[in-house]
């Protein structure tokens, strides 16, 4: 069963927290599919997902922003990272 972060944080929630509770830096992991309008976003690591058409994927909830496109001009990246990153 996933956990979605986003139930119990908000995008303020200091990074000390999100450590004791496993969750990285990354608020919302999305991009938007130039090609079929699709908004997708990845709510856990490891969980890839899809487009309608194919195009793009995301994938890394909030530790990494992976993306997967056939051309890199063929998503709009509308990743949020979390208020207080500690450099």
């Amino acid at each position: 069963m996933k956990t979605n972060y986003h139930e119990f944080t908000t995008i303020d929630t200091s990074a000390k927290e999100r450590k004791r509770l496993g969750i990285g830096n990354i608020w919302l992991n999305r991009a938007k599919c130039k090609k079929c309008g699709d908004i997708i976003q990845s709510d856990n690591r490891h969980d890839f997902v899809q487009c309608k058409c194919g195009r793009i994927s995301v994938d890394g909830g909030s530790w990494y922003t992976k993306r997967s496109c056939a051309k890199p001009d063929d998503f709009e990246d509308m990743s949020i990272m979390y208020n207080n990153i500690e450099k």
